[in-house]
This record gives structure tokens, sequence and C-alpha cells, in this order.
């Protein structure tokens, strides 16, 4: 559950990522070569598609799409496992709201030309930004598919029915802004979200490093609220953290973390924020 990636002076702050258990290799190197321990805490577990083969279908309906929307690098990593597709002739342009997704997509095979995602220079990749990105290239009439993960609490089946699909997690505004524009929003569910499932001994290890000594890093408020239902009743006064988006840093506010920083999620700015905070 939770791992020791570099080795720093026990003086030295605890970083907590709490990103799902892809591997953080920039972070792990740019925070180990500053100074800091790092230790991974994955706050949320990531299960495979509910129906494998919603996905398999998909590779003979891609030339409907203008375009494919994913929302993380695990909705790229289970769509490319389980949509067999030639890759030499892939043409659909793929969005991602961040680099990870990116760096996801250009491991499965996709041109570089052919993904889009938030300019660099707005420092903020969200649905809002890759909106600013994309709205000249779509119009209306065409299809935009939405490839996201659902939650699964404690491993309960989840219900199928019509809507079932459009009830998978991501942001709406994306969504919003297509229909607004008269395109059509195809919604495909391709991983599973859960809390960790831990014992008592993870739990109370997970408790001692809410302290002013550590700073954990959370890209998701799903992450947050996983924390605090995990680890309850739970005095979080003394606990510090870093939000790559607004969002973000509101859940922590609301749970009780008593100092929460707004960060760009840029590895030198996420540095930079941490810094200030050690």
């Amino acid at each position: 559950m939770m791992s020791s990636s570099l080795r720093a002076p026990s003086s030295s702050t605890t970083v907590v990522i709490t990103r799902p258990k892809a591997p953080s290799l920039l972070w792990d190197k740019a925070f180990g070569d500053a100074g800091f321990k790092v230790l991974h805490v994955p706050l949320i577990e990531i299960d495979g598609p509910p129906d494998p083969q919603d996905l398999e279908g998909v590779a003979e309906h891609l030339h409907d799409y203008q375009a494919i929307m994913f929302v993380s690098p695990q909705a790229v990593a289970q769509f490319f496992h389980h949509c067999r597709v030639n890759m030499s002739t892939w043409q659909t342009p793929c969005w991602a709201t961040g680099g990870a997704s990116h760096a996801a997509l250009l491991k499965a095979g996709v041109q570089a030309t052919l993904i889009l995602m938030p300019e660099d220079e707005s420092g903020l990749w969200d649905s809002e930004h890759l909106w600013l990105r994309v709205k000249e290239t779509v119009k209306a009439g065409q299809k935009v598919l939405i490839v996201r993960g659902t939650d699964l609490q404690h491993h309960e089946p989840v219900a199928k029915d019509p809507q079932w699909a459009a009830q998978g997690m991501g942001r709406e505004y994306l969504s919003e802004q297509l229909k607004d524009k008269g395109l059509e929003v195809t919604y495909l569910v391709a991983y599973q979200r859960r809390p960790p499932l831990w014992s008592e001994a993870q739990r109370m290890q997970v408790r001692a490093l809410l302290n002013a000594n550590s700073v954990w890093i959370f890209t998701s408020s799903q992450a947050a609220r996983n924390l605090a239902e995990q680890t309850k009743p739970i005095d979080l006064s003394q606990a510090k953290a870093i939000a790559t988006h607004e969002r973000i840093a509101g859940e922590l506010r609301h749970l009780g973390f008593g100092v929460v920083l707004l960060s760009r999620p840029g590895v030198a700015e996420v540095l930079r924020s941490l810094e200030s905070l050690a």
C-alpha cells in the first residue's frame, strides 16, 4: 500500500503522493533531488471495466467520432487494452486534460499531432481550458466520445441501465459545451474506481503521516474524500496539502486540512509550492 520511493535524511519533510499506482517518476526524481523523502499512498484503486465488451465494440465505430476525450491515464490504458485497433492507421483526434494522459496516449501509439490538450502557457489542465483549445475544431452534428471511469464502492456490482454510462465520473463542463454547440456526446466507461482497502494497521500508518512533517499532494477531490473516510475520526488541523485545482483545494479545506496550497499541476510548479511549505 505504501512504499518509499527514494531515500532522504530522516529529518526531511515527507512528500505523500496520492495518485493511483501508476509510476510518478518525474515527481519522484524532482522531489528526491530536492531532498524530500517520497512516499506513495494511492487513495484510488483502479479496477477494469464493468463490461469489457462495450470497449471491444468501439473499434468498429471509430470513424463515427470527430474526437475521443480521455479523462485520465487510466482511461487511456483501459481503452487501448480492450479496444483492439491498428494503431498504424489511427487517425481519430484524441483530447486530454493533462500531461499524464498525453504521455499515455503517446505510449499507446497515438501520433503527437493527433493529441489536443490545454496550452502549456495556461498551466491549468482541466476541462475548461481543454474546451478553449478544441472548440474551433468541432461543429454541430459531429460526435465526440468521452472515455472515463465510474465509482465502485466496496466491490458492489454496478447496475446496468440506459443511463448508466452517463453516470461515469468526469467533469461535465466539456460535455455541456459540446452539446450547446450541437454535437452529440457519447460516454464510455473504461474503468472502475474504488477506495483503497486497508487493514487497521495500514490506517494507523496513514494517520501518522497526517501531521506537520508531511505534505500531501492531491490531484483528485475523490482521493481527498477517500482519505478522510478511511482515517476518520481524525483531527486534520495539523495536516498540510498541495492541490492541483481549486475544486480539490476547496474539498481539502472542507475536510479540515490545516494548510492547503493551490498549485499548477506541473512538476516545477508543485516543487516550488512544496518548498514553500517545507
